[in-house]
C-alpha cells in the first residue's frame, strides 16, 4: 500500500513535469520559425555552391559572358561573391524579409501566451516577534485576436511584404551595380596598363632623341637651345611616366576593393579589351520597366504606400477584439496547474477612437503625401532608366567614330614620327619638328587607348542600363521576368 504522502509527492511531480513540458513545447513552437543565425562573412573562394549558383543565374551576371572576355567575367563574379558593400545590402534585405514575415503573423493570426508568477508576503504577528509568511503562485494563459473588419491589418502586412520585395529589388540592383563597377574597373585597369606602357615608350623615345641631340651638340651641329629643349622633354616624360604609374596603382586598388581583396595595388589584367559588335535595338521602352531592379523597387514602394493609406484610414474605424484568458492561483504548483479549477474568461470588445489630438487624421493625410512622393519617385526612376539606355546607345555611335578616327591618326602619326627621326638624324629636320612629331604620335596613341576603353565601358553601362541579361543585339526576349 502506497502511503498518502508518497502518493501526493508523485502527483506533485507528475504535474510539475507536465507543466515544464508544456512550457518547453510552447517555447519550441514559438522558436521554430525564428530566423537562423546571421551568415558570417564568407570569402570569395569559400562561397557556397547554392549562393554561387544564385549569383551566376541572376541578371547581374548573365550578361557578362556576352562581352567575350573571360577575365572580366571571372573578376566580376568574384566581386559579386566577395564585395562587402553587396553583403551589407544582402543582409538588409534578409532583415526586411524576416520583419515582413513577423508582421504577417503578428497582425493576422491570433496571439497566445502563457506565464506564471510567484511571490511571498510577510506580516508581523501581533504581540510576538515572529512573522507569518505566505507563498503564492499564479498561472495564466492569454489568447487574443483582433478581427480584421476593415482590412487594416491585411494592408499593414501587405505593405510590409511589398517593402521586403523592394529590398529584394535593391539587392538585385546592387548586384548589377557591383558587376558593372568591377567590369568598368577592369577596363580602367587595362587602360592604365596601356597608358603606362605608352608613357614608358614615350620616355624611351625622348631619351633616344636626347642622346642624338647630345652627340650633335658635341659635334658642334646642334645648339645649346636644342640640347636644353631635349633635356626638358625627357624630364617631362619622366614626370608623366610617374603619374601613369600612380594612376595604375589607384585603379588596381579600386578593383581590389570592389572585389573584397586587400588593396595592395598588385592586381594586373592579363587579357585585352574585347572587340565589340554593333548594337541593335534595345527593345520597347515599356520592357525596360519590367527589367530594371531600381524601377521595380520604386513600383513596390509605391504600391506599399497605397496600402498604408488604407491602413491609416481604417485606423479611424471601430476595432473588434476577442480575448480569452485562463488562470489559477494557489500556494503550490499542484494548485495552479489544475485545469479543472482554472478561472476562464472570454471577452469580445469593440473600441472606437474618439479623440487623440488629431494623430490618426494627420497620419492619414501624411500617408497620402507619402503615396504622391512614391509615385513621383517611380516616374523619376523610370525616366532616368530610359535616359541611361538612350545615352549609352548614342554614346556608342560617337565612341565608335572616335575609335576609328584615332586609329587613323595614330597610324599616320607613327609614320610621321619615323620620317621625322630619319630627317633629324640626317640634319634635314630640326629638333622642334621631331618633338612635334613625338607629341602628335603620343596624343594620337593616348586618344586611341582612351576611346577604346571608353567604348567598352559604355557597352558595360548599356548592359547595366538594360537591367542585366541583355544580349549585344538588345533585350533577351526569352528571359523570364519575375513580377
Amino acid at each position: 500500500m502506497v502511503k498518502p504522502v508518497l502518493r501526493g509527492n508523485m502527483k506533485y511531480g507528475v504535474r510539475l513535469l507536465i507543466g515544464v513540458s508544456l512550457m518547453a513545447a510552447a517555447g519550441s513552437c514559438a522558436g521554430r520559425n525564428l530566423p537562423p543565425e546571421p551568415d558570417s562573412y564568407v570569402a570569395a573562394d569559400q562561397i557556397g555552391a547554392e549562393r554561387a549558383a544564385e549569383l551566376a543565374a541572376s541578371p547581374a551576371a548573365t550578361w557578362l559572358d556576352d562581352m567575350n572576355s573571360a577575365e572580366m567575367s571571372t573578376l566580376a563574379r568574384e566581386a559579386l561573391a566577395g564585395s562587402p558593400d553587396l553583403q551589407i545590402v544582402e543582409a538588409r534585405y534578409r532583415a526586411a524579409r524576416w520583419r515582413a514575415r513577423g508582421s504577417f503573423g503578428s497582425n493576422l493570426l491570433p496571439s497566445l501566451s502563457i506565464g506564471g508568477d510567484g511571490g511571498r508576503t510577510e506580516a508581523p504577528i501581533s504581540g510576538s516577534d515572529e512573522r507569518t509568511r505566505t507563498d503564492f503562485l499564479t498561472s495564466n494563459i492569454v489568447a487574443s485576436w483582433e478581427i480584421d473588419l476593415w482590412g487594416r491589418l491585411a494592408s499593414r502586412a501587405l505593405a510590409s511584404d511589398l517593402s521586403a520585395d523592394a529590398a529584394k529589388e535593391d539587392l538585385d540592383d546592387a548586384r548589377l551595380s557591383i558587376a558593372g563597377q568591377s567590369s568598368q574597373a577592369w577596363v580602367d585597369l587595362i587602360e592604365g596598363q596601356q597608358l603606362l606602357a605608352l608613357a614608358q615608350e614615350d620616355l624611351t623615345t625622348r631619351e633616344r632623341a636626347l642622346d642624338l641631340t647630345q652627340r650633335r651638340y658635341d659635334a658642334g651641329i646642334a645648339t645649346s637651345l636644342a640640347l636644353r629643349t631635349a633635356r626638358s622633354q625627357v624630364a617631362s616624360a619622366r614626370a608623366l611616366h610617374a603619374q601613369a604609374q600612380d594612376q595604375l596603382l589607384i585603379v588596381s586598388r579600386r578593383l581590389q576593393g570592389i572585389m573584397g581583396r586587400y588593396p595592395d595595388g598588385t592586381l594586373r589584367a592579363e587579357g585585352e579589351l574585347p572587340h565589340l559588335a554593333p548594337l541593335a535595338a534595345a527593345g520597347a521602352p515599356e520592357d525596360l520597366l519590367e527589367r530594371r531592379p531600381d524601377v521595380l523597387a520604386a513600383e513596390d514602394r509605391m504600391r506599399a504606400a497605397g496600402f498604408r493609406i488604407h491602413e491609416a484610414r481604417a485606423a479611424m474605424l471601430p476595432r473588434l477584439t476577442l480575448t480569452a484568458t485562463a488562470g489559477n492561483e494557489g500556494t503550490a504548483v499542484n494548485q495552479i496547474d489544475d485545469s479543472a479549477n482554472m478561472i476562464t474568461n472570454i471577452i469580445a470588445g469593440i473600441t472606437m477612437p474618439i479623440f487623440n489630438g488629431g494623430a490618426l487624421l494627420s497620419e492619414s493625410r501624411a500617408s497620402v503625401a507619402d503615396r504622391r512622393a512614391a509615385a513621383a519617385d517611380y516616374v523619376r526612376v523610370s525616366i532616368a532608366a530610359w535616359r541611361e539606355v538612350e545615352g549609352t546607345i548614342s554614346a556608342d555611335q560617337s565612341l565608335e567614330v572616335r575609335e576609328t578616327q584615332f586609329g587613323i591618326a595614330a597610324d599616320e602619326a607613327r609614320e610621321a614620327q619615323a620620317l621625322a627621326e630619319r630627317e633629324y638624324s640626317r640634319g634635314v629636320a630640326t629638333l622642334f619638328e621631331l618633338i612635334d612629331a613625338y607629341t602628335r604620335r603620343i596624343d594620337a596613341e593616348r586618344g586611341l587607348i582612351t576611346a577604346r576603353a571608353a567604348r567598352v565601358s559604355n557597352r558595360i553601362g548599356y548592359h547595366v542600363a538594360l537591367g542585366g541579361g541583355a544580349r549585344t543585339g538588345g533585350i533577351d526576349e526569352d528571359r523570364e521576368v519575375t513580377p
